[in-house]
């Protein structure tokens, strides 16, 4: 129990006062040396800082593994009297397992300028924090990981999404923030091939009437099951507000409204109207506001989280944006306006648009149908080995419809027999050149059209596609190429 490279001072408070404290260790197995640093981190941001005290000692491995294995078991231990207390350990990181590092970058999207510690922003300025989730090495992949994002106070957040090193990503809802907290657990583990992932926020900062506002760093943590870390924002100062309030709504003056919803059948062009006020009363409601219309102000546009090109809205506190269709994406965009006049003196709160586009297309074709079977010498119907999977995903706003057809090309003129769908209902389709309808339906999530479809011929009810040779059939090989057909159709 001769304990070496102790570090201490005089006061018990050293490590007994209740706070939590960082120690890194590091092991130089060439060396054979047991280096440690403590208190080198701010707990409570995860930034570096100079270190209480820092030793290495030197390790007789013939005393840990005698028997040369490579192998050691470690841990942490301590001891007390007849007075004692809890001691609790938190590994973030453990070597071999998973090493993983995280940063943010603060950008501010209005002056194109990345923030650094003590900068100040103005109210009203659009800013982007950009998480990156690193995967450094490690014998397994880094698991489960929950993102617990602090948004820095007074800032709102009007946009969020992760995305992959691969190019996945998913959109995260920004209306699941409370107190501040961002919690999202990614869908995807990282890994040397599948890493870094980055999460990027995009919001305004408001400042407070007549007084700079000064906002703290925002430490997020990333835990997953086998490791986690931190970043932490640098604390900056919002400029004040005017005490003037500039209002922006979608709609019209008397029905003003702070988010909107389009849905579209298909990428357009989309005009998104709406008027803005300004008020010297911070209780004024969004409709029946009671501002009067203001000058010209400058818009600031975002489309799914990327910065547009600002357009002015004229005197008679209206406006219109259009989204161009080249920005849109199948599925939901979200597209976030606010206003600013006098070069950002007044500056309005965001309003968001969600316009939702819908696309009729094939979730899935199988790529090869098969019809094996042994002559007889008589007329037969045959099943495929298996039948098709053909499958619709029509993301369409109700009401609308699709109609499914398919025709067969390419099959030799010398064979005999013929390709037929059969609905079920007693009746059969043949497929040739020509476009057979195969199937009906209104929009829906997804809709399986082969779901039904027979793995055997019974008779005329049995539903899908059947291959009817005659008696005069000679054995071959024969393939042909069936054309699926996918189009909108009146109800």
């Amino acid at each position: 129990m001769q304990h070496q490279g102790v570090i201490q001072n005089n006061s018990y408070s050293l490590l007994s006062n209740g706070a939590w404290h960082h120690v890194t260790m590091r092991w130089d197995a060439t060396a054979k040396t047991m280096t440690y640093s403590y208190n080198d981190k701010d707990p409570s941001t995860g930034n570096a800082q100079t270190p209480v005290g820092t030793k290495t000692v030197s390790i007789d491995t013939t005393k840990i593994d005698p028997n040369n294995t490579g192998y050691a078991r470690w841990g942490f231990t301590g001891s007390t009297g007849t007075n004692w207390e809890n001691n609790l350990v938190i590994f973030e990181q453990v070597p071999g397992v998973v090493n993983s590092s995280a940063s943010v970058t603060a950008t501010d999207l209005t002056t194109d300028k990345v923030i650094a510690a003590g900068d100040t922003v103005t109210s009203g300025d659009q800013l982007q924090l950009a998480y990156k989730l690193n995967y450094d090495s490690g014998s397994q992949d880094w698991k489960d990981i929950v993102a617990k994002i602090a948004v820095p106070n007074n800032m709102t957040v009007s946009y969020a999404r992760v995305t992959y090193a691969d190019g996945k990503s998913e959109l995260i809802d920004p209306g699941t923030i409370s107190a501040q907290m961002l919690k999202y657990q990614l869908t995807h583990d990282l890994n040397g091939t599948n890493a870094p992932a980055t999460i990027t926020i995009i919001g305004n900062v408001m400042g407070v009437k007549n007084a700079t506002t000064a906002v703290a760093a925002a430490k997020s943590t990333f835990n997953g099951s086998n490791a986690l870390t931190n970043a932490t924002t640098p604390n900056f100062t919002i400029s004040a507000a005017s005490n003037w309030y500039l209002r922006l709504f979608f709609g019209t003056a008397a029905n003003g409204t702070k988010t909107s919803q389009m849905d579209l059948d298909a990428v357009k062009d989309t005009t998104l109207t709406g008027h803005f006020t300004y008020s010297l009363t911070s209780t004024a409601s969004d409709a029946g506001y009671g501002g009067t219309a203001g000058k010209a102000v400058t818009l600031r546009p975002t489309v799914n989280g990327q910065t547009q090109t600002s357009t002015t809205a004229g005197d008679g506190g209206t406006f219109s944006y259009t989204v161009p269709a080249s920005l849109l994406l199948p599925g939901a965009n979200t597209v976030t306006l606010y206003a600013i006049y006098n070069g950002g003196t007044n500056v309005s709160d965001v309003i968001k648009a969600t316009i939702n586009v819908g696309s009729l297309t094939f979730s899935n074709v199988t790529s090869n149908i098969a019809f094996n079977a042994e002559l007889t010498g008589t007329a037969a119907t045959i099943a495929p080995s298996s039948q098709p999977n053909i499958s619709v995903a029509d993301t369409r706003v109700t009401g609308k419809h699709w109609a499914l057809s398919a025709s067969l090309t390419g099959l030799a003129a010398s064979f005999p027999g013929e390709v037929v769908y059969q609905p079920g209902n007693g009746n059969v389709t043949t497929l040739s050149n020509q476009d057979a309808a195969i199937d009906t339906g209104d929009s829906a999530a997804t809709t399986t059209v082969s779901k039904q479809w027979s793995s055997t011929w019974t008779d005329s009810s049995s539903k899908g596609l059947f291959l009817k040779i005659p008696s005069a059939t000679t054995a071959g090989n024969y393939d042909g190429t069936i054309t699926w057909s996918l189009k909108d159709a009146p109800s």
